[in-house]
């Protein structure tokens, strides 16, 4: 099973100290006065974290669709895709001209 590696804690006094040189591979807390105050993360991670919250709110919404019956066959999603793409197909076909 996935597991979160709990982030690496420090003071907002050891953070501001060492700023500069601060590996944030791993999210970093700051706390002040030992209540948490700040996650500091690469942006890299950041933007994989995002990705990945916005995957699970996708498949939230497509778990809520399947409980509700709101499905469609396979047979049935292929032959209206199908048929949606001829329709786009057919006005933009460039009538042929004769020379």
């Amino acid at each position: 099973m996935y597991s979160v590696k709990k982030p690496r804690v420090t003071s907002v006094s050891d953070f501001k100290r060492g700023l500069a040189s601060l590996n944030v591979e791993e999210p970093v807390l700051v706390t002040q006065n030992g209540d948490p105050l700040y996650v500091v993360q690469d942006p890299v991670q950041y933007e994989l974290q995002q990705e990945q919250m916005a995957l699970l709110k996708l498949l939230a919404i497509a778990e809520k669709d399947v409980n509700a019956g709101r499905v469609v066959g396979q047979a049935d999603l292929l032959g209206g895709l199908q048929h949606r793409a001829l329709a786009y197909a057919k006005p933009h076909d460039k009538p042929q001209h004769e020379d």
